[in-house]
């Protein structure tokens, strides 16, 4: 039972809801939710009695990908056009992620995977165990294409991670081989566009402003605290570019 000061501190806390649209195979995506982690820390430092809230959106950005994935080093030459453009903009990502701490490891990747069944493996996670599941999930898979050149569009690769967070493994395979068409991508489009979100990495806060693209913590934190006295202005209220593949 909790005593009074606990039950005032609860009533006094206030919610921001974030909303992060993302895809898997996206670098910028996984700088920019290690980017929204360290704004939340930091908004939690003069803000303690505010609980972020974050909302994961999937948004697959090659939902037409063959269902066994195409070569990754060669969908990225012909993307890019040359062996050095790919280099330079394997660069630019590679600082900037060493900056939120991630270690790319691109020239280990062998598949670009489809990723609309990792997606739904998310889905079904958010629904067994919330967000917080949801995000150590996104981490792993994240960590398993990025860094451990896992083929994160393979089914058995997929359940034996679902498995490791204590997800059942015959409804994850039950769920995950279900025909493309009956996977919820409509649904997400759809939310994305209704949101504004044109690419990912996306956020919508409070105030319901799109915004696009990796963001410095500061200036995430401060959009961050600034939709939370926009939408504290208006009342009381508890918050629930064309895509470009990365």
């Amino acid at each position: 039972m909790n005593c009074p000061a606990e039950v005032d501190a609860q009533k006094t806390r206030r919610r921001l809801a974030v909303e992060f649209y993302f895809d898997l195979v996206c670098p910028w995506c996984l700088i920019g939710k290690r980017q929204l982690e360290q704004a939340i820390d930091l908004l939690a430092l003069g803000h303690p009695d505010v609980e972020v809230v974050v909302h994961w959106r999937s948004l697959p950005l090659l939902p037409d990908l063959p269902l066994e994935g195409v070569p990754f080093q060669a969908f990225y030459l012909k993307r890019l056009g040359s062996a050095r453009a790919v280099e330079a903009r394997r660069r630019q990502v590679r600082d900037v992620g060493l900056a939120t701490g991630v270690r790319f490891d691109f020239e280990h990747i062998v598949l670009m995977p489809n990723t609309i069944a990792a997606h739904r493996l998310i889905e079904h996670a958010g629904q067994s165990g919330g967000h917080a599941l949801q995000a150590q999930l996104i981490d792993r898979l994240f960590d398993a294409f990025f860094c451990r050149s896992e083929d994160i569009g393979d089914l058995q690769v997929l359940v034996d991670i679902g498995e490791a967070f204590g997800l059942e493994r015959t409804s994850m395979l039950a769920l995950l081989a279900a025909p493309v068409h009956e996977t919820a991508l409509p649904r997400w489009l759809d939310d994305a566009r209704q949101q504004g979100i044109a690419g990912v990495p996306g956020f919508v806060l409070e105030d319901r402003v799109p915004r696009m693209g990796a963001h410095a913590p500061e200036k995430l934190a401060m959009a961050m605290l600034k939709s939370l006295f926009a939408c504290s202005a208006r009342g009381p209220h508890l918050g629930n570019g064309e895509l470009q593949a990365p």
